[in-house]
C-alpha cells in the first residue's frame, strides 16, 4: 500500500466513504463513514473506481484554495508542520486537531475555508479530482498537531456581544420577526428556519430580509442565516 492510498488515512484514525467526484455515495452522506475494514472493502468492491472522503473526531481542516487567493504559506512555516495534501486543483489540506467550533473560513485570510469533522469530509489522498484529473498526495506525511494557539483567533467563531434591538416596536410588532429576536440562545437556528419557511409561503421579499436582520441581530452569522434559508427554499420549493 502507497503512501497516497486512502488505506493510509484509515490507519491515522480517518472513517472513510466512498465517493462519486467528490459526493458521497451513501445515504447519510460523511455521517455513514466507517473505519470496520469489513465494510470497507465490501464499499471497495460495491465501488471499485470511486473516490474516498474521510472525516475524523477532533480534527479540522485548513482548505487552501488558490483560485481565490488562498496561501497557507502566508501563516507561516512553522504553522505547517503537520499533515498536508496536496489537493487535485492545487490547493492544500492542512490537518490540526481540535475539538472546538470553528468559523467557515479562516478570518482575514482569503480562499482558505474551514473544515470540521461536525460539518463535513475531505477528499482523501488517492483520489482524482472530478475536473482536473489530477489525485490527491499527502506532502507532509507528518503527524497531525494541535492547532497553534495564534491561529485561534482565526478559527473560532467571534464572540457575540448582546446589543439592544435595533427594531422598531412596528416591525417587532410582527409576529414572526418577534420570535427569531425573542429565541432562546439553542433554538435561535431552528427559529430562523421557521420564519424564513413562512416568509417564503407568503412571497414577502421585505419580511425575508428582516427575518435577515433580525437573526443577525441575535449573533447568527451569515453562513448559519444562509444555511436556515437555502433549507427554507428546498422546503417551501419557492426561491427567495
Amino acid at each position: 500500500m502507497t503512501v497516497n492510498h486512502p488505506r493510509t488515512m484509515l490507519e491515522k484514525g480517518f472513517a472513510l466513504g466512498p465517493l462519486d467526484g467528490k459526493k458521497a455515495f451513501l445515504p447519510g452522506g460523511f455521517h455513514n463513514f466507517t473505519t470496520d475494514r469489513d465494510v470497507l472493502n465490501r464499499l471497495a468492491r460495491q465501488y471499485p473506481r470511486c473516490n474516498w472522503g474521510g472525516t475524523r473526531e477532533g480534527v479540522i481542516v485548513l482548505d487552501e484554495d488558490p483560485r481565490n487567493g488562498g496561501n497557507l504559506d502566508a501563516l507561516g512555516s512553522a504553522v505547517l508542520d503537520t499533515l498536508v495534501v496536496r489537493t487535485g486543483s492545487g490547493g492544500r489540506h492542512a490537518y490540526f486537531r481540535f475539538h472546538g467550533t470553528i468559523r467557515g473560513k479562516l478570518a482575514d485570510h482569503p480562499g482558505i475555508d474551514l473544515k470540521s469533522w461536525r460539518t463535513g469530509y475531505t477528499v482523501m489522498p488517492g483520489s482524482i479530482h472530478p475536473d482536473t484529473g489530477r489525485p490527491y498526495v499527502i506532502e507532509q506525511d507528518l503527524e497531525i498537531k494541535p492547532l497553534p494557539a495564534r491561529l485561534l483567533p482565526l478559527v473560532e467563531p467571534p464572540k457575540y456581544i448582546p446589543q439592544p434591538t435595533v427594531f422598531s416596536p412596528e416591525r417587532r410588532g410582527n409576529g414572526i420577526v418577534r420570535k427569531v429576536c425573542e429565541a432562546a440562545h439553542g433554538d435561535r437556528n431552528a427559529m430562523t428556519f421557521w420564519a424564513f419557511c413562512r416568509a417564503l409561503e407568503r412571497g414577502e421579499q421585505l419580511l425575508v430580509d428582516e427575518i435577515r436582520a433580525a437573526a443577525q441581530s441575535v449573533g447568527l452569522d451569515d453562513r448559519e442565516i444562509d444555511t436556515c434559508l437555502r433549507s427554507a427554499q428546498r422546503t417551501i420549493g419557492r426561491a427567495a
